[in-house]
């Protein structure tokens, strides 16, 4: 079937804040909003695939091939001073900067690496690898070398997760680690640093971290966004407002109020408590002294803060965020219930057990309306009800937007390979598998039956770091495959996926 994709000539893409599009007179270049693209037709953009649960290799459906751009180890990566070194792994966020004069076929891909290792030549913890593509012949294609992002500036970065491109044009990256002492980090073989503030180092990580992807260095951590496990960050618009992700349970969700355009040092952090009747919410403040941003989720908990159950990405359609909540199996959440906090409607309504104990198998996508603060229970994962497969814990988002339906796009990362999770055979042999949907946002009340299977992630896989170039081509991360795997995917890279403009 023929169909006609057209992207505006500036696009900016990033993988939890989705695609973006600026037109050409626009005001702010690093706008963070949803590609669009036409087509002459309104059927799916692809025919939605089977389950697999014994695969090696990467499954699309007919039409679609994947290339490899950027590989764990295989690939060098050059530092500021010219030497080279086997790249990181477990590679996370992708976000794509389109060159201003050749937006269409020129931009740099930046790649997080959610590692947390000792290393003592591209840096201890995590890290971001930056490199340039090029559109030849109708094809993207690396062009020079793997540039190595240094943090040393800031001592180090531990597990870069997910994050954004903010509207002033800078990657805000996420430190997603759980370091609450100084031994958590320095049993990894990690160095205990004097960051020269007084505070111990464990105080120093686990924030947001802004880069300057052109220029390929570090401009600060963020301490005032909190101390947190940090999945993602999304940045408004007007650049006065940033909303937080915790991949904790319980975790709260946060926001970041900022006085003047993405000025983090501005900003006053708040925590969302839902309403009792589930049918709005409030934001507490918390204290912005340094102790109590160390500790803003024990503070925030017992101010009454709403628990959620590990968030992961969250995405920006038409105004409203929609947030991965990977969800927990059999969690006990009476600490901090008696500590404060409240539990949300949707976990009353959904993961309580006739004992009233809390399980979360599958969790699910939420909806938050800023304009009113109503979070809810947008989409709940599970069983599909012919059988044919199961949608479970939700982690990468991002959205595209094909004619006049716009598709929120989620990936998998199974907290455990049973409870019908994966096949009995793959349950017998603990292997993990995750899948990779798109979600038609204009059905009401969707259902998983209304998912379109797009990927099935090689064994013991995930996908992350999704988004969209110009043309329509896919970007997606394969993150810690079984090392047993045939190459390419017995480690983890970075994939080009062609065929969404060629149907």
């Amino acid at each position: 079937m023929r169909r006609l994709i057209y992207f505006s000539a500036f696009a900016f893409i990033v993988s939890c804040g989705g695609e973006t599009i600026i037109e050409p007179e626009a005001e702010n270049p690093f706008t963070d909003t949803t590609s669009q693209v036409e087509i002459l037709d309104t059927l799916p953009p692809f025919e939605s695939i089977e389950s697999n649960f014994n695969t090696t290799d990467l499954v699309l459906p007919e039409g679609f091939s994947y290339t490899v751009l950027f590989s764990e180890r295989d690939d060098e990566v050059v530092r500021a001073d010219g030497q080279k070194f086997p790249a990181k792994g477990k590679h996370d966020l992708s976000v794509f900067i389109p060159n201003p004069e050749f937006p269409d076929t020129k931009g740099v891909l930046y790649i997080s690496h959610e590692t947390s290792e000792a290393h003592a030549d591209l840096g201890d913890g995590g890290g971001a690898t930056i490199f340039d593509l090029e559109m030849i012949d109708g094809h993207w294609t690396v062009q020079g070398e793997f540039h190595h992002v240094d943090f040393s500036s800031i001592g180090f970065t531990d597990r870069n997760c997910g994050g954004s491109l903010a509207p002033n044009g800078n990657v805000l990256t996420c430190e997603e680690t759980w370091g609450y002492d100084n031994e958590y980090f320095t049993k990894k073989g990690l160095q205990n640093r004097d960051f020269g503030n007084g505070r111990e180092m464990w105080e120093n990580i686990g924030y947001v971290v802004e880069v300057d992807p052109i220029e390929r260095k570090v401009v600060k951590r963020h301490m005032t966004m909190g101390k947190l496990v940090h999945e993602d960050v999304h940045v408004m618009e007007d650049g006065l407002t940033a909303y937080i992700t915790d991949d904790y349970s319980p975790g709260v969700f946060m926001k970041l109020e900022m006085e003047r355009f993405c000025d983090y040092d501005s900003g006053q952090l708040y925590a969302y408590k839902q309403t009792e009747d589930g049918e709005s919410g409030e934001w507490l403040e918390i204290p912005m002294d340094t102790t109590s941003l160390a500790n803003c989720r024990k503070i925030a908990v017992e101010k009454g803060a709403t628990l959620i159950i590990r968030h992961e990405w969250l995405e920006e359609i038409d105004g409203k965020l929609y947030i991965s909540e990977t969800g927990e199996d059999f969690f006990n959440w009476d600490r901090s219930i008696s500590s404060g906090g409240t539990v949300p409607s949707w976990v009353k309504d959904h993961c309580t057990t006739e004992d009233g104990k809390y399980d979360d198998v599958y969790g699910r996508v939420l909806e938050f309306d800023p304009s009113t603060n109503i979070m809810r229970s947008y989409l709940e994962g599970g069983q599909f009800s012919d059988s044919s497969g199961v949608f479970s814990n939700p982690d990468c988002n991002t959205s595209v937007t094909f004619g006049s339906k716009t598709y929120l796009v989620l990936s998998e990362d199974i907290n455990w390979c049973d409870r019908g999770r994966v096949s009995e055979e793959a349950e017998l042999n603990k292997e993990f598998y995750n899948e990779l949907y798109f979600l038609d946002m204009s059905i009401e009340n969707p259902t998983v039956d209304d998912m379109l299977r797009f990927a099935v992630a090689p064994l013991g896989s995930e996908t992350t770091g999704v988004i969209f170039l110009p043309n329509g081509d896919m970007i997606m991360n394969i993150q810690h495959p079984k090392a047993s795997n045939p190459a390419p995917f017995n480690k983890s890279c970075t994939v080009l996926i062609e065929g969404f403009n060629k149907k």
